[in-house]
């Protein structure tokens, strides 16, 4: 058996700009986006940074992991971090319904959500709502809302072990809300198509559960999500920095593909306290991939066992109206076990003997320049292994939203 665990430039760069016309905070925040009262509320965002650092951040290909295979994007050739158009239109005070299209660098734009809800509020302290169509499944806004356009700009590396990113489904989800005296709960559960990854295409359904619970300063959520691909493709190299949200296709073997069938499980837990007596927010979350099933190529085939893991820490203080600190810690490392007569050509041809764990400590000083344009600066370091970058970066925001 084979087990394996998983100069800076002393300039800043000029950051561009964020258009958004927002629904809600951010472009993300779906649920907060639809109107109160029965109108539409339209919207598009942008987001531009200028990241600076000597070479490639090692979390641009998470060399030694198992995961699309793809080379990333280099963060420092791209300016465009995220774009989104979104539609948000409240039919009566039961139905609703929400669409939003993005792009990422110079990647196609593809539809990030495109739902119908409706809901209901049997008494006055229980609501429930069923949701149809492609969104983010809900893992409690930690976990959900952490990435693209959040208060940093890079993804966390555990969003990024875990599901390559924010995980985009198709599905139907129920969700209820129920309060007792200080103490409100919150359930979420999902079928979705489990196309995207950790998923394949032609997979079977995946089934997701999030609970949530708040009191007072405080939350706590959980997560639970099955997969089942049936052929889940990940290159073992690539000449491209193209992001793509899905795996290369299995359908028959190729060279240069490593496919994994059998089950996935993403899990995961958050913890949030917002102070409402001081200007301060802290969080903390952890994730996981775990896998178990057959590893094949056209070189080999082994059975394939994966723990993939972990979290970060993250603080920020509202020093004024206009100025937040903050700070951010990431850890994310994985334990890969191969057996069988092609398990050492295997993780030779996947290079999973590099799977050291990578970490990213971040530091943040953001300025709200105008109620529709912020600009924040960042400075941190990545390292796997001995390899060790440090980065630094400038963003800028402007939001304005339509009223319904």
């Amino acid at each position: 058996m084979l087990r394996l665990d998983g100069p800076l430039r002393s300039r800043l760069a000029l950051a561009g700009l964020v258009c958004s016309l927002s629904l809600g905070a951010w472009a993300h925040e779906e649920s907060t986006s639809v109107p109160d009262e029965p109108g539409w509320r339209l919207g598009a965002s942008a987001a531009l940074a200028d990241v600076r650092a000597s070479r490639a951040l090692p979390s641009q290909k998470m060399s030694g992991y198992l995961l699309r295979g793809d080379s990333g994007v280099d963060r420092r050739d791209s300016a465009l971090e995220h774009a989104v158009l979104e539609a948000a239109w409240r039919i009566s005070p039961q139905w609703s319904s929400y669409v939003a299209v993005g792009q990422h660098d110079s990647d196609p734009a593809h539809t990030e959500a495109a739902w119908v809800r409706y809901q209901w509020a049997p008494s006055e302290t229980g609501a429930w709502s069923l949701q149809a169509g492609r969104s983010r499944p809900q893992l409690g806004p930690v976990m959900t809302q952490a990435g693209h356009m959040d208060r940093f700009s890079l993804m966390p590396l555990a969003k990024r072990l875990a599901a390559d990113g924010d995980w985009i489904d198709d599905g139907v989800q129920v969700s209820g809300q129920r309060e007792w005296g200080e103490w409100t709960a919150n359930m979420d559960a999902g079928v979705w198509q489990g196309r995207t990854f950790p998923g394949s295409a032609g997979a079977a359904s995946a089934p997701s559960v999030h609970l949530g619970l708040a009191r007072g300063d405080w939350r706590a959520d959980a997560f639970v999500a099955w997969f089942r691909p049936e052929g889940r493709g990940s290159l073992v190299q690539s000449s491209t920095g193209a992001h793509t949200h899905n795996a290369p296709d299995c359908s028959s073997l190729q060279s240069g593909v490593l496919c994994f069938a059998g089950r996935s499980q993403l899990s995961g837990a958050s913890l949030q306290w917002a102070s409402h007596d001081w200007p301060v927010t802290a969080q903390a979350a952890y994730v996981q991939r775990q896998d178990e099933g057959m590893l094949r190529s056209v070189n080999g085939l082994a059975d394939h066992t994966g723990k993939n893991q972990g979290g970060w820490l993250q603080a920020l203080w509202q020093i004024t109206p206009d100025w937040t600190v903050g700070a951010r810690s990431e850890r994310v490392r994985a334990q890969l076990a191969l057996t069988g007569a092609g398990a050492s050509l295997l993780v030779q041809e996947a290079g999973l003997t590099g799977s050291a764990p990578v970490r990213r400590d971040t530091a943040l000083l953001s300025w709200q320049v105008h109620p529709l344009v912020s600009l924040s600066a960042e400075t941190g370091r990545e390292q796997q292994g001995s390899q060790a970058t440090s980065f630094m970066l400038i963003r800028a925001v402007f939001r304005w939203s339509t009223k319904p």
